[in-house]
């Protein structure tokens, strides 16, 4: 069974020098990162206990994208450059000790992490806040 990185949406071209892909993919409201800042998301990414278990050259860091309403986060995606992963979104946000990865996955990324209008930014989905998975709570609520 191969590590689950899972994502929508395409890639742009790498940066020559650096393999690091700084365009955004998605039709949302970003901005796209400098070299630098996108060299230093994909080593926040690469150095995250959310990628420990998979070495660094089975990915590529690509699609980087910084919030238009907040550009201290940013929207990645991770491509498999093997056959046993999947692709996933990466949500990072930059504080005073540098770039975060802060969620990554393959559904519902952002949600309950970052702010709604930086979501929105991303073309990132939440369900609704009163929304639920259990499905006891489900049954529970119907009528007998």
């Amino acid at each position: 069974m191969g590590t689950a990185f899972a994502c929508t949406g395409s890639s742009a071209v790498a940066n020559a020098s650096t393999g690091v892909v700084v365009s955004p993919v998605r039709d949302a409201e970003t901005v796209a990162p400098s070299t630098r800042e996108a060299d230093a998301i994909a080593e926040a990414v690469r150095t995250s206990p959310y990628t420990a278990q998979v070495p660094a050259n089975e990915y590529e860091v690509a699609g980087t994208a910084l919030a238009s309403s907040d550009p201290s986060w940013a929207y990645t995606e991770l491509h498999p450059t093997v056959e046993d992963l999947d692709r996933a979104e990466g949500v990072l946000h930059r504080t005073d000790g540098g770039w975060k990865l802060v969620q990554l996955g393959t559904y519902e990324v952002g949600c309950g992490v970052a702010p709604s209008t930086v979501l929105d930014d991303f073309g990132l989905e939440c369900p609704p806040a009163d929304a639920t998975d259990d499905p006891a709570a489900a049954d529970s609520a119907r009528p007998v």
